[in-house]
């Protein structure tokens, strides 16, 4: 990796990547998150396919499709916990992770990364909680460590959230002493309290008993009706429907199909859409 920004060395280059084309840092539209012909492999195997996918601000975008084809390995990448092979990824107009010089790009210090990183929230399977600290401690943990936020007032801004997820009372508590869905909640509280401008939801509710699945859609619906800009990876169909803004089919590594939520669902075009959902419904 290239630990200094201004300095192209070969071990730091990213010897795939393309230009972007139409698509630049300095677009002038709402998009929040832009990916650009990104695709990924592991060896041989192809994971993600040009994938082309755009999020406008207070957008709520679903990704569906079966398992592999590629959902939540295109989160990780926005979120640069992947590194992509070729394309471009950009955040709030700002290419995430490299620089570029020319057509070539290269990747940008950790430093530098993790601040990029900040601004984008991630929610994950399985909650990923650090089960060592309680659940103060799981949420004032970033913004005091990456942002340099005071301590009594990450603590103050975590209580806004635990109530907003409805778990004032467990701010004690371990993870082990909390059900999964209070668990998921507490993960996405902590996520929002770092205030990022995109929250990622890779199958957030996947890992959970049935009976608990509401009580984290509710608290996803919440804050797509207070404007959180959100993709999401789902195979709840009827969150889909009733909260997503549109909708993105993906199956062998590409977006086959995408469009307004209701209008998608109910009137899928493309053969493996229609197959899913019939299965799925």
């Amino acid at each position: 990796m290239n630990n200094d920004a201004s300095t192209a060395v070969d071990n730091g280059r990213h010897p795939t990547a393309q230009p972007a084309g139409a698509v630049t840092a300095m677009d002038s539209r709402k998009e929040i998150l832009i990916v650009d012909r990104v695709s990924k492999s592991y060896g041989h195997n192809e994971i993600l396919r040009e994938v082309s996918l755009e999020v406008r601000s207070g957008e709520v975008v679903c990704l569906l499709g079966r398992s592999g084809s590629g959902k939540s390995t295109l989160l990780r990448c926005v979120n640069h916990l992947e590194v992509i092979d070729a394309g471009e990824i950009y955040v709030q107009g700002e290419l995430l992770g490299y620089r570029r010089d020319g057509h070539d790009l290269y990747e940008l210090p950790e430093d530098v990364i993790s601040r990029q990183r900040a601004v984008v929230g991630m929610v994950f399977q399985n909650f990923d909680l650090f089960s060592h600290m309680t659940v103060m401690e799981n949420l004032i943990l970033a913004p005091c460590n990456v942002k340099r936020v005071p301590r009594k007032q990450a603590e103050a801004e975590a209580m806004v959230l635990l109530e907003r997820v409805g778990l004032a009372d467990r701010a004690g508590s371990y993870p082990r002493q909390l059900s999964g869905g209070q668990q998921q909640r507490i993960a996405i509280a902590r996520a929002l309290a770092m205030k990022p401008s995109l929250m990622l939801f890779d199958e957030p509710t996947s890992a959970l008993d049935p009976e608990l699945v509401g009580d984290v859609l509710n608290v996803m619906k919440e804050l797509a009706a207070d404007g959180m800009t959100m993709l999401v990876v789902t195979h709840e169909i009827g969150f889909a429907r009733e909260v997503a803004d549109r909708v993105a089919f993906m199956a062998d590594g590409q977006v086959v199909e995408s469009g307004p939520a209701r209008e998608l669902l109910e009137n899928p075009t493309h053969a493996k859409t229609q197959a899913f959902l019939e299965r799925i419904l």
